[in-house]
């Protein structure tokens, strides 16, 4: 078994924060009352709503929709009656419609609609099922799955990510250590398309139980004698698809591109297991498993929960908050967002809810710059944050595009590393930001 691969530009080592949950079981979330279903949860373009105020919906039924190719149609996590269509905030901060449903407890079930041949059939016949069966990344950036099926070019590399390098979240440790199986079926028919001959599970190197169970299971089941488990060194961003692409198989992601421009099909275990669920199953992708986790909450657990289910229920069912908490954020605490509606919805892409506490968060006033380059030494992306940072703060927006802000992966290394605790990691968004809105402007 190939170990300790990584990436070799930049990369820190951190507290995990990982043993808060990282032993709990997989609980399923009781039924919550009503359930928010945003119509964009996914890079692309949002959903219409396909249902109105007064019908009745089946769990697993499509309720939202678009002729976009980058986009992924959404369901019903329940079944029930739509309340309303309304414009609301998602837990991870999008402002878009969403379809209320009030759940009748009955999880009545839309007949599913599974691919029994699948072991015979091309990629091709995969792209509209899986577009139509709303899968997306489900390790944070929700990149529809179908749009990454099939490249410009050939793709003959095929990773699933089981890094979850993140610190706190151990939702994708538990599902590699619960449905081990039905990730490596996943994981099977992908290698169908693009690898037949060795195909790869990635997870790093402080989850040696998850490893274990994988090589475990491949060892006992001759239909996946092609599948090998590599491990990754514990290192932060090991995660990222572009850092994941050079570690595992050495191809090194140009500026602006994704990992199928080199050759190689990258997905994450959570995604490889809604692809499971899709394909043998026929169940379309309308639940997930998250964390729920941080000093502030009182149970940590890793959680199976309905998508649209608002972040109070589940805050609630973790035992509630601690005193100490002063800040809720939807997702790592690298790249996560501050949850500022606890009435907000979760979506296919909620990897995790942290309720940290002023320790944890580090709260410290910014000072001057000492020009010391840890930002520097430490960037995956190889920019210079500090520069890019007083760049911006000068509204030299052309500078930082020549400064190539715009290849900054939002990891938050940058701010993790400044002993001078500059929001480093915001100015640097805020400049790429820029930076696309002068391109659009450009081209209008």
């Amino acid at each position: 078994m190939s170990s300790n691969l990584t990436f070799k530009v930049g990369g820190v080592h951190m507290d995990e924060h990982k043993g808060l949950s990282e032993s709990s079981p997989i609980q399923r979330l009781p039924e919550p009352k009503v359930v928010y279903i945003p119509m964009s949860q996914h890079i692309g373009a949002p959903c219409t709503p396909t249902v109105q105020k007064g019908d009745r919906v089946l769990m697993g039924q499509t309720v939202g929709t678009s002729d976009a190719f980058i986009s992924s149609d959404v369901h019903a996590s329940v079944s029930g009656t739509v309340l309303e269509i309304k414009k609301m905030y998602t837990a991870d901060g999008r402002f878009c419609d969403c379809v209320v449903i009030e759940n009748d407890g009955m999880n009545e079930a839309q007949t599913p609609n599974p691919i029994s041949n699948y072991d015979s059939l091309p990629v091709d016949d995969f792209v509209d099922f899986t577009k139509k069966m709303g899968l997306v990344g489900m390790g944070g950036a929700g990149f529809p799955l179908h749009a990454k099926l099939k490249g410009q070019v050939p793709l003959d590399e095929c990773i699933i990510n089981g890094a979850e390098c993140e610190p706190y979240l151990t939702c994708d440790h538990r599902i590699m250590l619960e449905k081990t199986a039905e990730i490596l079926e996943g994981l099977k028919i992908f290698a169908n398309f693009y690898n037949p001959n060795v195909s790869y599970m990635a997870i790093e190197e402080n989850k040696p139980d998850a490893i274990k169970r994988m090589n475990e299971v491949i060892a006992a089941t001759p239909r996946f004698k092609n599948l090998k488990v590599v491990s990754c060194q514990t290192k932060y961003p090991q995660g990222d698809s572009k850092r994941l692409s050079e570690a595992v198989v050495g191809r090194i992601v140009p500026q602006n591109g994704v990992t199928n421009d080199v050759g190689v099909f990258l997905t994450n275990v959570g995604t490889t297991l809604a692809f499971y669920e899709a394909v043998v199953e026929g169940k379309s992708s309308y639940e997930r498993v998250i964390t729920v986790s941080g000093a502030g909450i009182k149970e940590p657990k890793n959680l199976l929960v309905k998508v649209g289910t608002p972040v109070q229920d589940i805050i609630d069912f973790a035992g509630g908050l601690n005193d100490n908490a002063v800040e809720i954020v939807c997702g790592g605490p690298m790249t996560g967002k501050s949850v500022f509606d606890m009435q907000s919805p979760i979506t296919k892409t909620t990897s995790g809810l942290l309720a940290l506490s002023a320790e944890e968060m580090q709260l410290e006033d910014e000072s001057p710059c000492i020009r010391c380059s840890r930002c520097v030494d430490h960037c995956p992306a190889h920019i210079n944050p500090t520069t890019i940072n007083s760049a911006i703060l000068k509204e030299d927006v052309e500078y930082c595009a020549e400064l190539h802000a715009d290849q900054c992966m939002e990891c938050g290394i940058c701010s993790f590393v400044c002993p001078a605790k500059r929001t480093l990691a915001p100015s640097v968004k805020l400049a790429k930001r820029e930076i696309k809105m002068q391109a659009m402007k450009a081209k209008n």
